[in-house]
């Protein structure tokens, strides 16, 4: 069978949000009758192709085509260095002998700055994760030859535009100003066997060997740390203390590395490959890009005739944040930690508490040794403790060996942990609820319907305490609708209780005192224990209990026997609880209702947030899809991630056969405000702001950093940016945003100058040099 590939028509061709609906496709003949007559359509509307034969409705989406793309091509495009099309034959023949292949200028290609596109027919399939290893050595093994490609083809679900000349490119009758082509019928390529299959070998023996080097030296430095701290005890290594609160993940994402997908390999800002060379080892790094480790970043080591390297949080912090200088870094964050040993040591505080250390305030003892006997509240008093056996604490630490301490049981994420509890605050009407529906359905399948990872597949007891059982089933089965699960996934892993099948009291308040329901806790533990229950969710947290939810003592000790259902239940709890109402802020960890016991004894902790249409258009988002948006934010590390880092999710309606029409969270990405924005493209950008503004009398005058300038502020230089993929364009908020980034960096500088328009002296922008390798 012909294989046919996804095509869309122009950039805003989605089907994401339209379930069972397929793109249409196009074979090899197709594109070769498009080779040999373009279309004459603006930019935004001209058809591209991803080069795999899956075409269902989230055909375009890099996770979807990396986990069941189908790869039949490989792909190029050739914008930089401007090579004639003999070199870029020439080359591909080098590396792959003579193939098959499809190459074609691009519409903005001229003859003096020829631009190129070519495809390489294969003999098989790729996967999508194949695919992209294909691809990255492909382009190594094109540079080497001088043909420098553009990195984002390596990553899937990356449009390939196929041949167009717009109008306005067109001689008046009709003809291209230019246009070229090159048709080779030949076999087609087979990566078995060939330079790129090599290549990919000898990538990832070189990332085996670079990793065992680098886990060996960090093994020795951890050493030499630990020997250095029983000689000197009280002090304090500011590398050890900055590596214990920042983690790799959180530092790469922060200085701007791309991620694939939700895995541990990265591209880092200096790369010109399409590799994603650094690997994200959790206790360190490690960087095959020579780039890197000729940039200073990190420890440069030597692998035969290539070079690597590696280093820990601290190096990141060290290379982005003082030039690489390391004695400076150590000074500065040194200063920061003696700064913070200065201050005031605070009352210790209840919300400070941390894995349910229960501290009861004095009226809840005394009310609990006063608790009547003949009381029939239906509660068990609480027992009188024995006093401790003479040995019984303080206990010695003489557990040395960290390699014998389990390891922390994660569920789903970083979210849902075995033996503790989470929590999920939100105010009502976002979308909490279905959030936790659909985490519960991927958590019970083992399928990451959120691109969350299923760490462990578990039985899931979902307690709705508010809604009947029929919402909560017309909610399961919408979101089973959505994803396309079936009966058969979830038989006897999914349960499902509302408010008019299973009632819960944990405590109560009485003029006696705080009671304790310990009869019904133990019962929920047999119960999680006897059906192997991985994950209780309860929804809300506030109709668990009937004590002041403004009450330290008595939340911290509701809490604690969560706790121990955790803990003897052998699963994860997750609490979803209410935010108090705000003056349009938004929330945060502090707004969590109630006391702060709560949230200082989660071991996770989480915070939704709206995002308004007017908020969702400024982050580049299509005013189609901007209803429905929130974001999921970490809050127990008390962190408000920036907007292109955070977690968004998007409420989208699916109709169930009785005609209600209910809402379901799905995973929503914002647009990525630095796709497009190649070494090529930022250079170019800088070019402009180095020129300056166009005045009609030709006077000089030069852009402004600040936004308040409008008719002269910077940004206009990236939102009138014409890029080849209209998809890119940039809009105000996310020109803002590149602009501060640039001036942060040290890439933009202001300066005076004399405005003679003006008459007077005023303050512009220009670039310090041009970003990327410089030879």
């Amino acid at each position: 069978m012909t294989p046919r590939f996804l095509l869309a028509h122009g950039a805003r061709d989605t089907l994401i949000h339209n379930p069972g609906a397929e793109y249409d496709g196009i074979d090899f003949a197709g594109i070769i009758a498009r080779v040999k007559e373009p279309t004459a359509v603006e930019k935004a509307a001209a058809d591209f192709i991803i080069p795999s034969t899956y075409r269902q409705h989230d055909g375009r989406s890099y996770d979807a085509q990396r986990q069941r793309g189908s790869y039949r091509m490989l792909a190029l495009d050739i914008d930089t260095s401007h090579p004639k099309k003999e070199d870029v034959v020439e080359a591909i023949e080098a590396v792959c002998g003579r193939v098959a292949m499809l190459v074609y200028s691009s519409s903005s290609a001229t003859k003096e700055q020829p631009k190129w596109r070519a495809l390489i027919p294969l003999k098989g399939t790729l996967t999508g994760a194949a695919y992209e290893d294909a691809q990255a050595a492909l382009f190594d093994l094109l540079a080497a030859r001088g043909i420098q490609c553009d990195p984002a083809l390596a990553r899937c679900g990356q449009p390939v535009f196929l041949p167009n000349i717009p109008p306005d490119r067109r001689k008046p009758d009709g003809r291209p100003m230019f246009y070229d082509t090159y048709i080779q019928r030949d076999r087609a390529f087979e990566i078995e066997g060939s330079r790129i299959e090599v290549e990919i070998h000898a990538r990832q023996q070189r990332e085996q060997e670079a990793a065992a080097q680098a886990a060996a030296e960090r093994a020795a430095r951890e050493q030499e740390r630990a020997a250095r701290r029983l000689e000197r005890p009280q002090e304090v290594d500011p590398v050890e203390e900055f590596n214990g609160r920042h983690t790799i993940a959180d530092l790469l994402a922060k200085y701007g590395y791309d991620r694939r997908g939700s895995s541990s390999h990265y591209r880092s800002p200096m790369q010109s490959s399409g590799s994603y060379a650094t690997r994200d080892y959790l206790t360190h790094w490690v960087s095959l890009s020579s780039s890197d480790a000729g940039n200073g970043l990190g420890r440069a080591k030597a692998l035969g005739p290539h070079s690597y390297t590696w280093g820990d949080a601290f190096d990141l912090f060290a290379y982005f944040e003082h030039g690489g200088d390391m004695k400076a870094a150590v000074r500065a964050y040194g200063a920061e930690i003696r700064a913070q040993t200065l201050l005031p040591a605070p009352e210790p505080r209840a919300d400070s508490l941390d894995d349910f250390d229960y501290v009861p305030t004095a009226a809840a003892e005394d009310a609990a040794h006063a608790a009547a006997p003949e009381a029939d509240d239906g509660f068990d008093d609480i027992p009188a403790a024995d006093p401790p056996p003479d040995d019984a604490w303080p206990t010695p630490f003489t557990r040395f060996d960290a390699a014998g301490i389990p390891k922390r049981r994660w569920v789903y994420g970083y979210d849902y942990v075995r033996s503790y509890v989470s929590v999920l605050a939100s105010a009502g009407g976002i979308g909490k609820s279905s959030l936790v529906t659909v985490e519960a359905l991927a958590i019970a399948t083992g399928r990451e319907l959120l691109a969350t990872k299923v760490k462990e597949r578990a039985n899931v007891w979902l307690v709705n305490l508010e809604d009947p059982s029929d919402e909560m089933h017309m909610r399961t089965l919408a979101a089973m609708k959505h994803y396309g699960l079936k009966p058969a996934d979830v038989a006897g892993r999914l349960f499902i209780d509302g408010e008019d099948t299973f009632q819960l009291t944990l405590a109560a308040e009485s003029r006696d005192g705080l009671l304790k329901n310990d009869a019904m806790l133990e019962a929920m533990i047999a119960r999680v224990r006897k059906h192997e229950i991985g994950v209780v969710i309860f929804d809300p947290f506030v109709s668990t209990h009937l004590v002041n939810e403004n009450s330290n003592g008595s939340i911290q000790a509701v809490v604690a026997m969560l706790r121990k259902l955790a803990r003897d239940g052998d699963c994860s709890v997750m609490l979803v609880h209410h935010v108090r109402k705000g003056n349009g802020d938004d929330a945060s960890i502090d707004s969590v209702r109630g006391a702060g016991a709560l949230i200082g004894a989660a071991r996770a902790a989480r915070v939704v947030n709206r995002v308004s249409e007017e908020d969702a258009l400024k982050l580049g988002v299509d005013p189609g899809e901007a209803r429905g948006i929130f974001r999921v934010d970490d809050g127990k590390a008390n962190l408000a991630p920036p907007s292109h880092a955070a977690v968004y999710r998007r409420m989208a309606s699916v109709e169930l056969e009785n005609g209600e029409w209910i809402g379901v969270c799905t995973p929503y990405d914002l647009p990525d405000e630095w796709s497009g924005m190649s070494d090529k493209v930022v250079n170019e950008m800088l070019r402009m702001i180095e020129i300056g503004m166009k005045t009609d009398d030709g006077s000089e005058e030069y852009y402004s950093i600040r936004p308040q300038d409008k008719d002269r502020f910077v940004g206009q230089v990236i939102t009138g940016y014409k890029f080849d993929n209209p998809d890119d364009t940039k809009n105000d908020g996310q020109a803002k945003r590149i602009v501060k980034m640039w001036h942060e960096r040290g890439l933009l500088e202001e300066f005076e100058y004399r405005s003679e328009r003006q008459r007077k002296d005023r303050r512009g922008v220009r670039p310090t040099g041009r970003v990327g390798e410089q030879f």
